[in-house]
């Protein structure tokens, strides 16, 4: 078998673990968090999703001449998920400086069910120490699959129309909140960091 064979068949064993977990898996069993809760939590995880989540994939696309960014864009969007994560379980966020140590050993349950060795794969973390490549092809699978999943539209805010679109999407947001008794101003934070 020839180097570039038995790379087409890592990508298609490694695509494959992307493709069997289970994204949003709290939305098909039912959520337990009360009301205002989830829908605070929710809104959070769209907001992370659309203006974080979209930004790293960009840096994954982008970056295929420089490694050693891909390598910093993978780690910071699995971080990111990470921090969805806990806040869909209803948790406060891991600091940042623990998210990767977390996801690693605890795995994730909310985006997606997956344990910390099925992480690794996916984001091709065996590679970090000492490997040359940068491996991001599952990553764009389990990407697709949460954006396919979310329980909501999410529109990429990284193209000329996705601004509009956004602008609508907070417009349905606000009364959402306001119907659970929340303030939308909860998302100030996140919109000043994007």
């Amino acid at each position: 078998m020839t180097p570039e064979q038995k790379h087409a068949q890592d990508t298609t064993e490694r695509a494959t673990i992307a493709n069997r977990l289970t994204t949003f898996p709290s939305v098909r069993g039912g959520h337990a968090m009360p009301a205002p809760q989830a829908v605070e939590a929710w809104v959070q995880a769209a907001w992370l999703m659309l203006a974080e989540g979209r930004a790293y994939v960009e840096d994954l696309e982008g970056g295929a001449e420089q490694p050693q960014m891909q390598q910093a864009a993978k780690l910071r969007f699995l971080e990111q998920l990470l921090d969805i994560d806990q806040r869909l379980a209803g948790r406060a966020p891991v600091d940042d400086a623990h998210c990767l140590a977390v996801a690693l050993e605890y795995g994730m349950r909310e985006v997606v069910d997956a344990s910390g060795p099925d992480l690794i794969e996916v984001f091709g973390l065996a590679e970090e120490f000492g490997g040359d490549t940068c491996r991001v092809d599952e990553i764009h699978v389990l990407w697709e699959r949460l954006l396919e999943a979310f329980p909501g539209e999410l529109p990429d805010r990284l193209v000329a129309e996705g601004q509009r679109d956004m602008l609508r999407t907070l417009r349905v947001w606000a009364p959402l909140a306001r119907a659970a008794r929340l303030d939308i101003g909860f998302l100030a934070p996140f919109m000043k960091a994007a």
